[in-house]
């Protein structure tokens, strides 16, 4: 092999001279090309899986929003409907038809925040969700004077949004 070198030095290619100057090319180039082609599968192979955390990380803080919400909601309606059924069994306070009775059941009915809730769940919830917290909301603040009659409907009207709720969240 000394002499081939030799002969290459001054010009002279001995027979298969050439293919030890391939193969030495060969050997130059085989490292980086190894290096790319394994950074390459390396991206290539952790890409996707990055793709799907991220869409479960995002899933996942998509359902622990609308769980946070879905309990402020279901909690501010039952605080409204305590609120409205004070109002209506307070008998030292203004009587019902007056405008100051009028002014304590609004003041009463805002003070939760279930209205604006209601709002918030319009655009993070699904449409059935919207629904059930809809018919929920009219159920709680329907007429404060006729509380007892409609007590048992508010009650299932409330309990038909917690379920829909849970089939969302995916706890049902």
């Amino acid at each position: 092999m000394a002499d081939s070198l030799r002969a290459e030095r001054r010009g002279r290619a001995e027979p298969g001279a050439e293919v030890g100057s391939r193969w030495r090319v060969f050997v130059e180039w085989i490292s980086p090309v190894s290096t790319l082609l394994g950074a390459g599968i390396g991206v290539g192979a952790t890409l996707p899986a990055d793709r799907n955390r991220w869409r479960r990380e995002s899933a996942e803080s998509e359902t622990a929003t609308r769980r946070q919400l879905y309990a402020e909601y279901t909690a501010a309606l039952s605080r409204v409907r305590t609120a409205l059924h004070e109002a209506a069994r307070t008998a030292d306070g203004p009587g019902p038809g007056s405008a100051e009775h009028a002014r304590e059941v609004r003041a009463r009915f805002l003070a939760p925040g279930a209205y604006e809730l209601r709002h918030q769940l319009a655009i993070t919830a699904p449409p059935e969700v919207v629904a059930a917290a809809r018919s929920a909301f009219i159920g709680v603040t329907a007429d404060s004077e006729a509380f007892e009659r409609l007590e048992a409907e508010n009650d299932a009207t409330v309990a038909e949004l917690r379920r829909v709720m849970r089939r969302d969240l995916g706890v049902d």
